[in-house]
């Protein structure tokens, strides 16, 4: 059991994880540093993420949770920190993961006397589906970066009573920037001071650059970090991220903006829209249906504009699309696909609904995008809430042709549904 008065309190704001929320907490029950309490706060949670909590054994580990949504991480954390009783709040994401030595470095830079009110520790941000180019945040030595830099919260830590000084969490649609973005200005304005560990301890996977994310959880990626942290070479690999980010311009390039032009909410509606937390209302699918691409932020997934009726991928190898529909067991889909390359349209993996799929062309025939195909096949459908269809892309498949931004690769056309005869 941890001390009465630990000296941090970890808090971690949740929604809808359930049992994938598991790797973020294992990550925190490994830290080498052992004198904290971790308080999950549920923004009202009505799934089963409750009983994954309280079926973890370890004392330093508590669940709370919110009556009334509030959509952010706002409410949740406001909520642990008046639970807290630690000296020192640390934050994490129920989608990041943090590095065994993660506490014991923030530690050592609260211990090392001076006006320290937060600490920060250098953060990965990891692209979907391995992309490289990942960003690298939270590593400075000059504490001017409080005013410049953006830190996500599962990198920083800060002394309980900075909300005393600065104020509670805010409240997404009240703001013109991110909540997190918002406390980190309000910090700066207070001239509080900011001292980075220099070390890299925390991995993130941010929701909204997995577009989808809220409509299917998932920790495979959060799963895997946690097994190669064990690894011999893991440092060398942290290492050269970092010295790629440095190369690429992706070191600490992730600025405070001024938010001045933005409509309070905005951002926070986008990010969720990102996240599929704004999305059409399930409709049962009692006769066919037919999907026209239309205009959407998909993350690293798709073009915003799809073009000619044609959404066209960019980065992230398995980009997803939403099916707003609830069935019985399973639909029929058809859809049509494009490439410059006949032999990247010979055969599509897909999955949806936890079921692989494999599909082959019904029709193969040139077209002003190089070559068209029509696909049909069977998919699984869910009987109260959407399905959403994740394609698996070859290496041909990501492969694009043209020059800068008229490059062309994989494209979805127009999609149909209809329930599949008993």
């Amino acid at each position: 059991m941890t001390a009465l008065v630990p000296f941090f309190t970890v808090i971690m704001a949740t929604w809808g994880r359930e049992r994938h929320i598991l790797p973020s907490i294992t990550s925190v029950l490994q830290q080498d540093f052992p004198d904290f309490e971790l308080i999950v706060v549920g923004d009202a949670c009505t799934d089963q993420t409750e009983a994954v909590v309280t079926g973890i054994t370890d004392l330093r580990v508590r669940w709370l949770n919110l009556t009334t949504r509030c959509g952010s991480q706002s409410a949740p954390n406001n909520a642990g920190i008046a639970a807290a009783r630690g000296k020192v709040i640390a934050y994490l994401g129920h989608d990041d993961i943090w590095e065994p030595t993660h506490l014991q470095h923030l530690a050592r830079c609260f211990l090392a006397g001076g006006p320290t009110d937060f600490v920060v520790s250098g953060l990965i941000n990891h692209l979907p589906g391995g992309l490289s180019g990942s960003a690298v945040m939270g590593l400075f030595t000059d504490d001017s970066a409080r005013g410049r830099n953006f830190f996500p919260p599962s990198s920083f830590a800060h002394r309980k009573d900075v909300t005393d000084r600065i104020g509670p969490w805010g409240m997404p649609m009240d703001l013109r920037a991110p909540v997190d973005a918002d406390l980190l200005l309000r910090a700066n304005a207070a001239d509080l001071r900011f001292v980075s560990t220099g070390v890299v301890t925390v991995h993130k996977f941010s929701s909204a650059d997995r577009y989808l994310s809220y409509v299917e959880h998932r920790s495979d990626e959060q799963s895997e970090m946690l097994a190669t942290m064990t690894a011999p070479d893991h440092a060398a690999r942290v290492a050269a991220i970092v010295d790629q980010a440095r190369r690429l311009g992706r070191f600490m390039q992730h600025n405070l903006l001024r938010y001045d032009l933005c409509v309070p909410g905005e951002i926070a509606r986008i990010n969720a829209r990102r996240r599929g937390l704004l999305r059409p209302k399930v409709q049962p699918l009692e006769k066919g249906v037919t999907l026209h691409q239309r205009r959407e932020d998909c993350a690293l997934d798709w073009r915003v504009r799809p073009l000619f009726g044609i959404r066209l991928h960019t980065r992230n190898p398995r980009p997803r699309l939403l099916l707003p529909f609830a069935g019985a067991g399973a639909a029929r889909m058809g859809f049509r696909a494009i490439h410059p390359d006949r032999s990247a349209l010979l055969v599509i993996e897909m999955r949806c609904n936890d079921e692989s799929l494999t599909t082959r062309p019904a029709r193969l025939r040139r077209s002003i995008w190089g070559w068209s195909a029509d696909y049909e096949t069977v998919i699984p459908v869910n009987s109260g809430r959407a399905s959403v269809i994740e394609f698996r892309l070859s290496q041909a498949q990501r492969a694009k042709f043209g020059i800068g931004r008229f490059q062309i690769g994989f494209g979805i056309g127009k999609l149909w549904l209809k329930p599949k005869a008993p």
